[in-house]
């Protein structure tokens, strides 16, 4: 199968519903500004200014620091953005992280070939999809093992992948990998949540912008994407990280 790569200037105009409590921070230079904002505002709201700012303020350097360097991981691997959860629940942040790419094919296959090779993946429980009518495939790759860089205990990976062709551009892929970790001898049922969580997010994923088509209004766009919120909600867990500071 022809090669994707990483695209230099992304075309596709697309946007998806976000349960409460996640953000999408978008990596690429020119987004700096945005990012930093983005950041800025899940500090806030995680550790607002009524806490005292001698007990806080470490709390609120260390999120930055994370927050910042997940985002630069992203843009370091080719992503333009990543989804994070960042609100606790009952003390807890889910493990997980969705990076959103756009890629171009370098080679000459035709589109139906490349989703052919990547739906033919046995190993990777791969499906063909459709995605607010474009054509896509969905892998779900087998569990891994993986040492965590902070303290090297190994967990095991849970990778489900949505391959997109991006209707109005030849050659022009939209790429979203969801990654779960877990504890080795962990049940799998909250990864496995986690998993439908993420596949309810897909079903509100739209084109914003598609050349040749009459432009639906922005407002009729959400509200289809709001219309779907109901399985979200079915779907959404509880998830979690460590304490913040005392008041």
């Amino acid at each position: 199968m022809n090669q994707l790569t990483a695209g230099v200037e992304p075309h596709a105009s697309f946007f998806i519903l976000l349960p409460p409590g996640w953000a999408r921070l978008p990596v690429r230079e020119a987004e700096h500004e945005t990012l930093t904002d983005t950041i800025e505002a899940i500090i806030a709201e995680s550790l607002p200014s009524t806490l005292p700012r001698d007990s806080a303020e470490p709390w609120r350097g260390e999120l930055r620091k994370r927050l910042t360097a997940a985002a630069l991981e992203a843009r370091e691997s080719g992503a333009t953005a990543v989804y994070l959860p960042h609100r606790a629940i009952d003390g807890f942040v889910a493990p997980v992280s969705i990076i959103e790419s756009e890629v171009d094919d370098d080679g000459i296959a035709p589109a139906d070939e490349v989703l052919d090779g990547l739906a033919g993946d046995l190993e990777a429980n791969a499906s063909r999809e459709i995605i607010d009518g474009a054509a896509a495939v969905r892998t779900d790759a087998p569990h891994g093992r993986v040492n965590l860089p902070d303290d090297g205990s190994e967990v095991v990976t849970r990778q489900i992948v949505y391959t997109i062709e991006v209707p109005h551009r030849e050659g022009r892929w939209v790429v979203m990998s969801f990654s779960a970790i877990a504890a080795i001898e962990s049940s799998t049922d909250l990864t496995d949540a986690l998993v439908l969580l993420f596949d309810a997010m897909m079903t509100t994923f739209r084109w914003a912008d598609v050349p040749g088509v009459e432009p639906s209004d922005l407002e009729s766009r959400l509200g289809e994407i709001h219309s779907n919120h109901s399985e979200m909600d079915a779907a959404e867990i509880p998830a979690s990280t460590e304490e913040g500071p005392d008041d």
